[in-house]
């Protein structure tokens, strides 16, 4: 199962992720550091990917702030 998950995942790197986002790489570095917003990320090594339905998740539990 993990393996079709990987499979149909989109992996971002961060300018791509702070692109989606409408942020900053350090931004984002920031949140990962302190944990400030919580977004599921992939570590290899010093490379952090994300991937496209964590950031959407994200978006979506924000707007849901947002909206009441």
């Amino acid at each position: 199962m993990t393996n079709n998950i990987l499979k149909t995942s989109i992996l971002m790197n961060q300018q791509e992720a702070a692109a989606y986002l409408g942020t900053t790489v350090g931004t984002l570095n920031t949140w990962r550091h302190y944990g400030k917003q919580k977004i599921p990320f992939v570590r290899w090594g010093n490379r952090i990917r994300y991937r496209r339905e964590d950031l959407d998740a994200f978006i979506v539990k924000n707007l849901e702030n947002k909206l009441g």
